[in-house]
């Protein structure tokens, strides 16, 4: 049985067992765990059969009783919409007691607690054809929940509206009304939730696969109407606004929708009621959604030139506020003056003597740096790549984080547009620059890595350039660039191939190594460094030739001293990848990529003992798997007989076998995975009569060497029960704390011992 599947008997136990949940648990994803449990059987063969011939329908209906617990209650109507989506409305006529729960769901759609309407709603999603919407009004009802106080009740009331709006391939009449009367409300008099309601039902309409539906989205929140939600007092409205916004730019078919965006933004800053801030700052956000969305707009006229004009109004805004005096080409177009209105407006705040202005400058420069790197999403320029290039070297944008990463961010968004190689050589000089920390320097590898895997010819150059920096980067005082690094190697070993990443790692072209500064990382102070050093050596010796191999293997620094220092390090992180990389080595070993054992000297009995006992399961788990390969050459002659003494006297096979016993499922399989391995290789090699012991000479190769133990081994490996020990690696135990009502009535159980509260709920 599969280790995620859910057996017939354990599902009926559930069903049983549902309306009898504690109305007393506490905590609620208890609830959740059950009904997760319960839709995975539905995935299984035959489920939808099965649970008609326990009568499961009426099973569920029981547990919509007014008596039931809501969790109950709410777990149960879930279920049955998933099992009439699942059987395509075909189980809903065989429910006996449709009518009661139709009922259930009508009276129940405001109830109290969001977790029911929630569930009422998805219910009526999933059986929306089964003759519900009438008995709901679903136009009220629907906008009921638009409005609901809980964002997952207005999330699944848009799901819901999504489907309804276009049944039948026609526009639903009823609904299309319904929004437009949300939206004529007067805006002064529309509440929070009712705003987010119009842009909520608005981006569903958008998100339509039919066009006739993203239309009516466009005809019934046009951007006259969306302007006073984009600069409504409540930021939410206003995030809401700006996600629709983007949507209309992407779907209008307008020509001069920017234009008309421009003038709207004017005529807002002109409000002298509005507020200066907020309305600079949405200015240069609604600038940014022009930049991102516009180019690829096909409809749009000029909108890669009005988009160049709106980049270099912002980097404009950038400069002056933040008095960078760099040399910047591109001047806004003269031809688009509301562009030169936006820019006055926007400086004049930034230049007020309010108390808050330091605040009000920083949020400034952040949206204006956010929509340049709206612009580089879509297009390369090489005017405006230069700028940001000098500006990132500029102290003032160093010492502010957030603006720095956006401005990096840029870059490099705009160095994946390029075609030109010239332009790629910019990466090295990005990679060892000091500002840029970790976080962007990982951005910065990933792109060099796309780099590298599309060239069917690697530039020496760039190569060079990029193996230069990162050997600089492995010496930064701080240890997540150091880390940064390391990851960067083992991505390009794994994910380029060898032959590529062998002049990556070994220098070859290039002049330059780093297999000494890899090998040096494993000394690192920090344990993360620690770690990555190993797990990047481990993806060398996994990937690379014989004398790579080698060399990392006979590597001065890598003898059995530094691997048992390594082995036994106090972070359980160093040690996973410890014995991640003395496991490569084995492997390495056995097929004669290496003639080396120090890392097989560096291991004894008592190390290997203790590790299989770590508390950390997954160091377990690793060294299960590293026992399996050591019992492979001791007993099963995978090794020379020199090396299977070596490996004899470590007794592999017998600790393995006393890992089965191990409390965690996953250490249960990394023993169950080694010791079927076994036998199925020793049962191809030797025969099926392998591990019998009458008939084990019989069957043994007479050149093949015994290492020592090897029958009292072979002896507890027919022993051990593989198929229990299969059946103990099921997910069913996960959920047994959601279904023993026996633990709730323990928990339950009244105390009467003098200042004790009842029970272990008091604390609620």
């Amino acid at each position: 049985m599969s280790n995620t599947a859910i057996s017939p008997e354990a599902m009926h136990a559930v069903l049983q067992q549902l309306p009898q949940m504690s109305g007393k648990i506490v905590d609620d994803t208890r609830h959740e765990k059950v009904l997760s449990y319960m839709r995975l059987f539905l995935s299984s063969p035959m489920a939808i059969q099965t649970l008609q011939s326990w009568d499961a329908l009426e099973t569920l209906a029981v547990c919509l009783k007014p008596t039931s617990d809501y969790r109950v209650s709410a777990v149960a109507v879930r279920f049955l919409g998933d099992l009439i989506a699942v059987s395509e409305g075909e189980i809903w006529p065989q429910i006996d007691s449709k009518v009661e729960v139709a009922q259930w769901v009508v009276d129940n759609a405001d109830s109290q607690y969001a977790l029911v309407r929630f569930s009422c709603v998805y219910f009526v999603r999933m059986a929306v054809d089964e003759g519900l919407l009438e008995r709901l009004d679903y136009k009220r009802y629907v906008l009921r929940r638009l409005l609901d106080a809980s964002y997952f009740v207005v999330a699944e009331a848009c799901r819901l509206l999504g489907i309804l709006v276009h049944r039948g391939g026609e526009i639903d009449p009823v609904l299309s009304g319904m929004m437009q009367m949300l939206v004529e409300r007067p805006f002064e008099l529309q509440s929070t939730a009712r705003k987010l309601a119009v842009l909520s039902a608005t981006s569903t309409l958008y998100s339509s696969a039919a066009e006739r539906v993203r239309g009516l989205g466009l005809q019934i929140l046009s951007l006259d109407k969306l302007r006073p939600y984009l600069f409504d007092k409540d930021r939410l409205v206003r995030d809401r606004a700006l996600d629709v916004l983007e949507n209309t730019l992407r779907l209008c078919k307008d020509g001069g929708c920017l234009t008309r965006l421009g003038c709207l933004l004017c005529e807002q800053l002109e409000d002298a009621t509005a507020e200066p801030r907020t309305s600079a700052v949405v200015a240069l956000r609604v600038l940014a959604a022009m930049a991102k969305e516009a180019p690829a707009n096909k409809h749009i006229v000029n909108a890669a030139g009005r988009c160049k004009s709106i980049v270099a109004t912002v980097l404009s805004i950038f400069l002056d506020a933040s008095d960078i005096d760099i040399a910047f080409d591109a001047e806004p177009a003269s031809s688009w003056a509301e562009l030169a209105r936006i820019r006055r407006y926007v400086l004049a705040v930034v230049g007020s003597a309010d108390s808050s202005s330091a605040g009000t400058k920083n949020s400034i420069l952040l949206e204006a740096a956010r929509a340049a790197r709206e612009f580089c999403r879509s297009t390369f320029d090489e005017a405006v790549v230069g700028a940001l290039l000098r500006l990132l070297d500029h102290k003032r944008v160093q010492n502010n984080a957030q603006v720095f990463h956006l401005v990096l961010d840029a870059i490099v968004r705009s160095l994946r547009l390029t075609q030109h190689r010239g332009h790629l050589l910019m990466l090295p000089g990005l990679v060892a620059n000091f500002a840029i920390r970790a976080p962007g320097l990982k951005v910065l590898f990933e792109l060099a890595l796309e780099v590298l895997a599309a060239e069917a010819e690697q530039s020496v150059e760039l190569v060079g350039g990029l193996v230069r920096a990162v050997r600089e980067r492995l010496a930064d005082v701080e240890w997540e660039a150091r880390d940064t690094a390391l990851e960067f190697v083992a991505a390009a070993v794994r994910t380029l191939g060898w032959d590529k990443a062998r002049t990556i790692v070994c220098g070859d072209q290039v002049q330059v190594s780093l297999v000494d500064d890899l090998v040096e990382s494993l000394s690192d102070p920090e344990e993360y460094v620690r770690a990555s050093g190993a797990q990047t050596l481990t993806a060398i010796v996994s990937s690379a030739d014989a004398p790579t191999v080698q060399a990392i293997a006979q590597h001065g620094r890598l003898g059995r001293e530094s691997l048992r220092r390594l082995l036994g390090d106090s972070e359980a992180v160093v040690k996973r990848a410890a014995l991640d990389l003395v496991c490569s080595m084995c492997r390495a070993a056995g097929v004669g990529g290496t003639e080396s054992r120090e890392w097989l000297h560096a291991l004894n009995f008592a190390g290997l003992h203790q590790t299989s006992d770590d508390a950390d399961f997954e160091v377990r788990v690793r060294c299960a798997r590293l026992l399996g390969l050591l019992a492979r050459w001791a007993h099963a002659g995978a090794a020379a007989e020199a090396d299977q003494a070596l490996a004899g006297e470590l007794q592999p096979g017998a600790l393995l076998i006393d890992m089965c016993q191990d409390s965690s499922r996953y250490v249960r399989q990394a023993c169950l995975d080694e010791l079927a391995g076994m036998r199925r290789e020793l049962a191809e090699h030797e025969g099926p009569g392998a591990l019998e012991a009458g008939e084990r000479e019989q069957h043994r190769p007479k050149r093949q060497a015994v290492g020592p133990g090897r029958d009292t081994f072979l002896t507890k490996l027919q022993g051990v029960d593989l198929r229990r020990l299969e059946g103990s690696l099921t997910a069913e135990h996960l959920y047994q704390e959601a279904l023993d009502t026996q633990v709730e009535r323990e928990l339950m159980a009244e105390s009467h011992a003098p200042n004790e509260g009842n029970n272990i709920l008091d604390c609620y």
